[in-house]
C-alpha cells in the first residue's frame, strides 16, 4: 500500500507551512506506520524552525513536538542539519509550486502581480522557515549543494518566461537568465527586509501585501519590457503614490 496523497489546489499554498502539512498528514493515508512517524517528525520540526530558528533548534525539541521518544528520531534522521535541510527544501520546493500555481493571468503585468503578491504573502506567513532558509545556506554546505540546482532551475524557468515576452532583439538566453536573477533578488531582498526583518523603511504599520507586490510587479514589468505595464491605478493607491 503507498501513501496517498489529497489534491493540492492553489489556494493550499497561502498561509503558514506548518499548518498546511497539519492538515496533510490529517488527510493523507500512509503506507506504513514509521512513513507517518517521519511526517510528523517533519511537521515538527517545521514547527520548531518557524518559532526558533535553525541554530536554536534542538532534536528533543522536535520529538516533544512530534511526540516521540528521543531514539525514535535518530531511526529516521542523523541529526537537526538533516531534518532541518530536508524540511526547508520542502518548504521551498512548496513556494516554487505555488507560484506557478498562482501565476496564470490574461496579461503579463496580472502574472508578475499574482506571483509576487504570493511571495509577499508567503514571506509574511512564514518568517521564520525565511530565516532559516538564510542560515542554512550561510552554515550548511549540505543544504547549499542540494538548494543551488533547484534555485539554478527556477532561475532557467524566470529566464524563458522573460525571453519569450521581451520584444527586445537583444534579450538573449543568456541575458535573461541575468535579468530574472537581478530581479528575483529584488524581489527576495525587499519583501524578506519587510516580512523577516522588519525593516521599517519598508514595512509599516499602514504596509500592505498588495502596495509592495504592485512596486515590485511594476519594477520587474519595465525590467522586461523597458516601459510602464498599461494597467489601472490599484483602488487603494492614488497617481501620485505610484513610483
Amino acid at each position: 500500500m503507498e501513501t496517498t496523497h489529497a489534491a493540492v489546489r492553489p489556494e493550499d499554498f497561502y498561509g503558514p507551512y506548518p499548518e498546511y502539512l497539519k492538515a496533510r498528514l490529517a488527510s493523507e493515508t500512509f503506507a506504513t506506520k514509521g512513513d507517518r512517524t517521519r511526517y510528523r517528525l517533519r511537521v515538527a520540526a517545521v514547527e520548531a524552525l518557524e518559532e526558533g530558528g535553525y541554530q536554536n533548534l534542538k532534536v528533543a525539541t522536535v520529538c516533544a513536538l512530534a511526540d516521540v521518544a528521543m531514539g525514535t528520531f535518530y531511526v529516521y534522521f542523523r541529526d537537526k542539519t538533516e531534518i532541518a535541510t530536508d524540511v526547508v527544501l520542502s518548504f521551498i520546493d512548496h513556494l516554487y509550486q505555488g507560484a506557478h500555481a498562482v501565476a496564470r493571468s490574461t496579461s503579463d503585468y496580472g502574472s508578475i502581480y499574482n506571483t509576487n503578491l504570493f511571495f509577499v504573502r508567503a514571506y509574511r506567513a512564514n518568517p521564520g522557515l525565511m530565516r532559516c532558509h538564510v542560515q542554512l545556506q550561510s552554515d550548511e554546505q549540505v543544504f547549499r549543494d542540494l538548494w543551488l540546482p533547484r534555485h539554478r532551475k527556477w532561475m532557467e524557468t524566470l529566464g524563458r518566461s522573460i525571453q519569450r515576452r521581451s520584444k527586445d532583439p537583444l534579450m538573449t538566453q543568456a541575458r535573461s537568465l541575468k535579468v530574472a536573477a537581478a530581479l528575483e533578488g529584488m524581489v527576495f531582498n525587499y519583501v524578506y527586509a519587510a516580512a523577516v526583518s522588519r525593516d521599517s523603511l519598508i514595512e509599516s504599520s499602514d504596509s500592505n501585501a498588495e502596495d509592495m507586490a504592485e512596486i515590485l510587479s511594476t519594477l520587474w514589468y519595465r525590467g522586461v519590457h523597458g516601459c510602464d505595464p498599461a494597467m489601472p491605478v490599484p483602488k487603494n493607491l492614488t497617481s501620485s503614490d505610484r513610483i
